[in-house]
């Protein structure tokens, strides 16, 4: 059958940098599923996008729907087929609904069992037809952060629709969207080229676009981009402070990308080196230019979108809006050093932490008081102490400055650079900065103890505070970024080698006046977010997460738990029968003592009271049976291994010894008269020892992880 090409491009006004990949991403994904769901399916399918347009191009489509048999379901055959074996009249409107006879009516069997049914052919149409009633609602299912209307209620889109091209092969797409219609023309640059160009085909796109300074690929656009600041850090010997974020934004602002260099007046580098970064960067999205020492030179890079007759003109017209900026930021940081840090955090209660939850100076005096405590708990020096108490002070007093004001994201490294000229000790400016640190997932973790600290005891205060007041993410949505600040609290209690020995339950002990119901929500809050670090970026499939994981309030530090999924993945894959015994035998114990809770409710608390369940060598459960025996001592041997034994020993080990019961417990179980019954109706004394010996052997299966949620198919 013949293919051809498909050309489908929105234009619109200037679309925002961030929502750009995303949204041309899902357009491929929306057509992709659309043909293919239609027996249309693409042999390839190729993204464009600029500022001023999304672009597809699916190559190899057919130019019809192949014909296919398939059958039309009737009623039941109780219902079609009489006592007689004739049509009733349910078969006989059904023949005629389809235009066939009832005799043609054959049985065949159906969803719900066997029916009347009749073969048809189903021709197919042309993929010209099902493109011009489809893609309308490809473009209408498309998604962004942030929709608007335009007009008189048009939309709602991403940005207001200018153009639609639509080429299937050399044929226009009839259809309409966004009151547009589709037709075979694209535009060129908004300054250089802003006419009406017309596209003959899908493969002339690329071309024609090129030709009229539109580069369509944003991967050619970053090659641009990066090869041009690479020949430049070779001819000024030094290194522009770009990273992949914002080259990648940069790429998605600008149509034609050229590369300039500016500068500006060198007194400004008295400013902290950070100021003049964000400044350029988040700013302006320039390139600030570091010598080969790491110390920041008078230059900047910048992309602009149109390639100037005069370089010159457009370089001094961005050094004249940075100088604006860098003026700004010079009055701001005097400013604040007129007032000092510490009059910045005599003006905390003026800011707002959260409604119903006091203002930012109370919060500083919470995690003052949590990091305290957690210094306590694991016995730290005292000599730091009063170190993570003036950063803990401190640690929110740039709120209130001025430049903070400005550049929202220079919190933390504003507070230390204000804490050195208030005379502080430098580990206090560098805790006030790190404890913000880790601010998004990839970042580093506070590399001192007292930044350590002081950042856990945050995160933990926010998320004790906001869960009290009822302030939680759902779905989506998460404004004060809950869920960031509870994997920071989870990596640094992992990755912090002094803190990592502290469970996560003896984290939250450190904040007092905790109501029941909200550290029960915070905990499983934190056990969500810990079961997606483990699959998310310890690559640990989730019903091993989900095994370990239950386990993260149960006295294992998290590091530990991440050292048990580990092992029990590659225990599993090397140790088949491992999987076998936990699911045809191990999961009887669990099951028969789940019975018993629920048939014999008590039987655990009479246990405990005839000393059935009293942990130690010393405290055997009375056996009556062979099976009984080798299981006991089995146990009372296991125990004493495993408590001899320290968590930085291999983990392994432990699995070796759980595993070690497989045969043991087979026999216990057995197979008709040679298998130990354990819920026995005639004697309560053996059905109590028999029960208190299988919860003893899962105590210790429970005390490394919850088995019972591996799955073993």
């Amino acid at each position: 059958m013949e293919a051809r090409d498909l050309l489908l491009e929105i234009g619109t006004e200037e679309i925002p940098a961030r929502m750009i990949g995303a949204g041309v991403a899902d357009l491929a994904r929306l057509l992709d599923e659309a043909l293919r769901e239609a027996g249309l399916p693409a042999t390839s399918i190729r993204t464009f996008a600029t500022p001023r347009r999304m672009a597809v191009r699916a190559s190899g489509i057919p130019t019809a729907q192949a014909d296919r048999e398939e059958w039309v379901y009737g009623p039941p055959v109780m219902a079609a087929v009489g006592p007689d074996g004739r049509p009733t009249k349910a078969a006989e409107g059904f023949a005629r609904s389809q235009g066939v006879s009832p005799e043609s009516l054959v049985r065949v069997p159906g969803p719900r069992g066997e029916v009347v049914a009749v073969r048809k052919t189903r021709v197919g149409i042309a993929t010209m037809d099902w493109l011009a009633r489809t893609l309308p609602g490809v473009l209408g299912r498309l998604s962004f952060p942030k929709s608007m209307r335009w007009g008189e209620g048009i939309g709602p889109f991403v940005r207001p629709v200018h153009w639609i091209l639509a080429r299937f092969g050399e044929e226009v797409v009839p259809f309409s969207f966004a009151g547009v219609t589709a037709r075979g023309v694209t535009r060129g640059h908004r300054f250089l080229a802003p006419e009406e160009v017309p596209v003959p085909r899908p493969e002339d796109y690329e071309g024609l676009l090129r030709n009229r300074f539109v580069e369509p690929d944003p991967e050619e656009r970053l090659r641009i981009i990066r090869e041009a600041i690479a020949t430049a850090e070779r001819e000024h010997r030094g290194r522009f402070i770009a990273g992949d974020d914002l080259i990648g934004e940069v790429a998605n602002l600008v149509e034609w990308p050229v590369f300039g260099l500016g500068g500006y007046d060198p007194a400004f580098l008295e400013l902290p080196p950070e100021v003049l970064v964000t400044a350029m960067a988040s700013h302006q999205r320039f390139f600030a230019l570091a010598g080969e020492d790491g110390a920041l030179r008078p230059r900047f890079g910048v992309v602009s979108n149109t390639p100037a007759r005069d370089p010159a003109v457009v370089i001094r017209g961005n050094e004249r809006v940075l100088a604006a900026r860098l003026y700004d930021a010079r009055f701001f940081y005097q400013q604040d050093l007129r007032h000092g840090i510490g009059e910045m955090a005599r003006r905390l209660p003026e800011r707002l932490f959260l409604k119903d939850a006091g203002d930012m100076a109370q919060k500083s005096v919470r995690v003052r008081e949590i990091a305290r405590r957690v210094w306590k708990a694991l016995e730290l020096p005292e000599v730091g102490l009063d170190i993570l108490c003036q950063a803990a002070d401190w640690c929110k007093a740039d709120l209130m400055s001025a430049m903070v004001g400005e550049f929202p994201e220079l919190q933390g490294t504003m507070g230390m650079y204000y804490a050195r000229a208030a005379g502080a000790d430098e580990p206090v400016a560098q805790a006030i900065r790190e404890h913000y640190l880790p601010r998004h997932a990839g970042d580093v973790v506070p590399a001192t103890l007292a930044g350590a600290v002081l950042a856990a005891a945050d995160r933990l205060d926010t998320l004790a505070t906001c869960f009290g007041v009822g302030v939680v993410p759902t779905g989506s949505k998460d404004p004060l970024g809950l869920r960031r600040a509870a994997l920071g609290l989870i990596r640094i209690s992992m990755e912090v080698a002094d803190l990592a020995r502290l469970p996560l339950g003896g984290w939250l002990d450190t904040v007092e006046g905790w109501d029941p119901e909200v550290r029960s929500r915070v905990e499983a809050f934190l056990s969500d977010r810990f079961r997606g670090h483990l699959t998310d970026e310890e690559g640990i499939p989730t019903d091993v997460a989900q095994a370990v994981g239950a386990r993260l309030f149960s006295g294992a530090p998290p590091g530990t738990l991440v050292r048990r999924g580990r092992a029990l993945v590659s225990f599993i894959r090397e140790n088949r029968g491992f999987g076998e015994f936990l699911d045809q035998v191990f999961k009887r114990v669990g099951n028969l003592l789940r019975k018993a809770d629920e048939d014999w409710s008590g039987w655990r608390e009479r246990a405990l009271r005839e000393g059935l369940l009293e942990e130690g060598r010393d405290h055997r459960v009375p056996t009556d049976t062979p099976q009984e025996t080798d299981v006991e001592s089995l146990r009372l041997e296991v125990q004493t291994r495993l408590g001899a034994r320290t968590e930085e020993q291999d983990v392994e080990e432990v699995l070796r010894a759980l595993f070690s019961f497989r045969d043991p417990l087979a026999r216990f179980f057995g197979t008709g008269k040679d298998g130990v019954p354990v819920l026995i109706e005639a004697d309560e004394g053996l059905r109590l020892r028999r029960l208190a010996l299988l919860a003893r052997v899962a105590a210790l299966f429970d005390g490394y992880a919850d088995f019972g949620r591996i799955s073993t198919r």
